[in-house]
Parts: structure tokens; sequence; C-alpha cells
């Protein structure tokens, strides 16, 4: 049976379509009520068609990634169908962006019901592997709809904060100390970022990683592929398109700061920076852009995954998503970083050393090459930052 849904941004209505209660497919779109506040872009509120085959892949890609080794243990948890059936029984919600949908027939408010300002349900998937979180009662949590493949819970803190905790997806677990050894370099530089921390369970003593809600009630992330789509490209090489976006619409620091992550990304060969893992800012009432996000999600990086022998065959390079397939080839969009000291350089290989020696999973002799390779690194960053000087 069909039932008529209503996107929402926060308490504006935005789109009403039509859904299968039973399969949550989605079936058409009725009426566009304010495209400026889509959650994509369309070129015709008329163009019904564009618009369902959007919105539907919209609502696909804000649940849980199909590469999330768990997925079907959290379907299997709440009975569900499919995974869209978790985010249209969570409403949606989550704790990047103001987005929600319900049912037409259903008098709901976005103050009553968003976990920005409201308690919700935790979430444990029994396996040891997982951060120690008390079991969900219910299906209104705001864990139904986050990305990424790495098993993850949002969890309500004494002091009512709300914080993301990481686990890993491999055997190394060397993720979260890979967060712990970015948040350490960025600091170390005053580059603006997302803090990580490093926890384990207890009992099981299994490392995860901890990090702040980024944004909250009156401020929203949007993703650089929203970014990217909501200007025409005029076949203009992406990152050139990035930054002449972001400068239109009053962020002018956009090169220093998407500069500042490409740097940090080589550095440490970060594999997974995706535009869904970098973006801006904005203000959800005004819809003003407000600044480039900080830096986060930084685990895949180090080797987090490869074997010995699959260090050595990548060297000092590794794979860059954000804007071109090599981390090494965007550095020559970089002017000279503001932020780099020459004295300071040298300190990354030192923390490094000391957070991975902290992973009883990993042998000395391993540590050394990602060292030795993270050195080789620097050497042709300083060459690139001292050539721009």
């Amino acid at each position: 049976m069909e039932k008529e849904y209503v996107l929402k941004h926060k308490e504006i209505p935005v789109i009403i379509f039509k859904m299968d209660d039973e399969s949550f497919a989605l079936l058409d779109v009725h009426k566009v009520f304010d495209k400026k506040r889509l959650p994509f872009r369309i070129d015709d509120t008329h163009n019904v068609i564009q618009c369902g085959i959007k919105l539907n892949s919209w609502i696909k890609g804000r649940g849980l990634a199909d590469s999330r080794k768990d997925l079907h243990k959290v379907q299997n948890l709440f009975n569900a169908k499919n995974k869209e059936e978790l985010i249209v029984g969570s409403y949606g919600l989550n704790l990047t962006d103001h987005y929600w949908i319900h049912k037409t027939e259903e008098n709901l408010s976005w103050r009553d019901l968003n976990y920005f300002d409201n308690k919700f349900d935790k979430l444990q998937i029994g396996t040891s592997q997982n951060p120690s979180i008390d079991e969900s009662v219910g299906n209104k949590s705001p864990n139904f709809c986050v990305d990424g493949s790495i098993e993850k819970r949002w969890v309500i803190k004494d002091d009512n904060t709300r914080v993301l905790l990481k686990g890993s997806r491999y055997m190394r677990m060397q993720e979260p100390f890979n967060e712990l050894i970015a948040s350490r370099i960025m600091d170390l530089f005053n580059i603006d970022h997302v803090r990580y921390t490093l926890r384990r369970t207890k009992g099981t003593n299994i490392p995860y990683s901890e990090c702040k809600c980024m944004v909250d009630t009156h401020i929203e992330y949007i993703n650089a592929h929203h970014v990217m789509e909501s200007g025409s490209y005029e076949r203009k090489d992406p990152y050139i398109h990035f930054l002449e976006t972001c400068q239109k619409n009053g962020i002018n620091d956009v090169k220093e700061k998407i500069d500042t992550m490409l740097c940090m990304d080589f550095i440490l060969g970060n594999e997974d920076r995706h535009r869904g893992n970098f973006g801006i800012l904005r203000n959800s009432e005004t819809l003003e852009w407000l600044k480039i996000a900080p830096v986060f999600d930084n685990g895949n990086c180090l080797f987090f995954d490869r074997e010995n022998e699959d260090m050595e065959n990548w060297g000092i390079d590794s794979l860059g998503k954000a804007f071109g397939d090599s981390n090494r080839l965007c550095l020559n969009n970089v002017d000279y970083p503001l932020w780099y000291d020459e004295n300071k350089i040298d300190i990354i290989t030192g923390i490094i050393n000391n957070e991975l020696n902290n992973n009883e999973r990993l042998n000395s002799k391993r540590i050394e090459k990602i060292i030795d390779i993270t050195k080789e690194r620097i050497k042709i960053f300083k060459k690139i930052a001292g050539g721009k000087n």
C-alpha cells in the first residue's frame, strides 16, 4: 500500500512524495515546495522524474552503508526488511543535517523529535568488537542514518553532549589510533579539525575513537558532493569548481582550508577523503554558508588496511578521492600553507610512532616501515612548501 510522505528541512516542507509502505520503495514525487532547500540540485521543479531519481538516491544514501558488516544484524534486531525501513522508522533524522521525513498524516514537529535537543535510544549489536553501549529498546535513533563502512554509535554523555564512537573493520584495529594521530598533528599546527580521543571498551579492551558532534540545531553540515552539484561545472577542474562555488557563496578562505586538508591527506596517506568526508557548515535558518567544515574522518590512513608488501608497492602515494586519483597529485594545487612551520614538521613522525606503539596489534617492523614512508612524504612536502614560499 502506498503512503504519502513529506521531506522537511526543520519545520519547512520541501517535497511531498509517495512510498510503498511494504518495500519502502519511492513511487512518485507529488510536489516540490521549496527548491532552494532541496538536499540535491534539480533544474526544473516540474521535472518530477529527475526529482524522484535524486530523492530516491538521497534516501538510500542516508542510511547505513551496504558495506557495513553489521548491517544485517541491525536489520534483524529491529525486524526491518531493508535499510530504507530503518530510515523511515527513525524519520531519517541524524546528527549531521536538519532534514527528516514523515507521513503527511502524522502531526509531528522537528522541535519534539530532533536528536540535537531530544534523547534517543542507544544501540548495541552484541559483538565484543563494538564499543560497549547500552542495548536499544526502540527504533528511534540517529544510528540508523550514519554513513561509512565502520561500525558507529552516537551516544549522549552525562553532560548532554552528543559524541560519535567509531570502531574498526580490520584485525589490526588501527583506525582509532589514526584518528588520534591526525588530531594531535592538527593540534600541533592549529588546524581547524574535529578532535578525536582514543577509548577502550570495558573488559575486552577493544580500541575505538570518540569525537563530539560538530553541528547543532542552528548549524548543519553539507557535504562536498552537494556543494559541487549546487553550481554548474562548465567543464571546470573539480578542485577549481569547488573553490569557486564556495567563494560565490561567501566563503573566502576556502583555498587555504582545502589546501590544508590536502596537505594532511598526503602526509598521512588518507585514502578515504571522498566528497562525503569534507564540505561546508551552513546556517539552517538563513541557508547562509558559514565556513569550510573542520577536517574530520582521518582513520583510513597510514596503511590501515595494507599488508606489508602493499606498503612497498604504494610507497609515498595514496588514493585520493577528493579531486583526483592521487593524494600526491592533489598537492600540485596547493599554495604555500600558512600553517606550515619548518621547526615543527618533523615532530609528526614522533607522534605517529608514539601512538602506533600503543596498538598491541602492530609489530615494531610494521611501525618502522610506516614511519620511513611518512618521512619520505614529509621530505617531498618540504620541497613543495619551500618552493612555493
